[in-house]
């Protein structure tokens, strides 16, 4: 009861109804962060899973890479304006993989199962994709140039596509998006209409 009349609330896990005084089911998987990967919506609650490779958390939302005897450490790869450098993920153990000569605008990403790294160097003039296997985590090997049909001058971000290996480029000045092959002698811009100073990209191959 309140000064103006009666007012429903429901217990957790549920929502007033359209009528105003009924009970429904509150969707809790359609509020975006409910589960860190996977979430499944139950009666009156929820409850979230994680894909294959990672593990649930104590707190039954997060989920964690399972490290498994004899898998190497995880480790952080930085890219910088002079440098690309790697570190293990509580900071320790800095190692400069290479140096640049140039300073830009630096992207980079990296390909799992080829155990390489790719990166765009952008600068005023130019700008140049480069890839390099990093096996053993301690330097780069078999580096080498692949130049793209169309210009990474402006590149601010890239993303590779693990599934095709194909490279996802930013461009904040001409405001776009656009795609090359692993050769780079084919590209395709798939966003350039109402997208304005774009920083930054994120894939999803299993959307696709």
């Amino acid at each position: 009861m309140t000064r103006n009349g009666t007012f429903c609330f429901c217990a957790d896990g549920f929502e007033v109804g359209e009528d105003g005084t009924s009970c429904r089911d509150h969707d809790e998987c359609a509020m975006y962060g409910a589960c860190s990967q996977t979430c499944t919506n139950t009666y009156g609650s929820y409850r979230c899973s994680c894909s294959e490779g990672y593990i649930l958390q104590p707190d039954g939302i997060s989920c964690k890479a399972k490290q498994d005897p004899g898998d190497s450490r995880p480790m952080l790869l930085i890219g910088g304006s002079d440098r690309i450098i790697i570190t293990h993920l509580n900071g320790t153990g800095l190692q400069p993989l290479r140096s640049l000569s140039a300073n830009g605008t630096l992207a980079l990403d990296f390909q799992h199962n080829q155990e390489s790294v790719c990166w765009v160097l952008s600068t005023e003039s130019s700008g140049q994709l480069r890839c390099a296997e990093t096996r053993n985590l301690r330097g780069f090997t078999r580096e080498r140039e692949i130049r793209t049909q169309q210009s990474l001058q402006h590149v601010e971000h890239m993303a590779i596509d693990w599934l095709t290996g194909n490279f996802y480029f930013v461009d904040t000045t001409n405001d776009k998006i656009f795609v090359c092959n692993q050769g780079g002698d084919t590209c395709v811009t798939i966003i350039q209409l109402d997208l304005l100073n774009p920083k930054g990209i994120a894939l999803d191959p299993l959307m696709g």
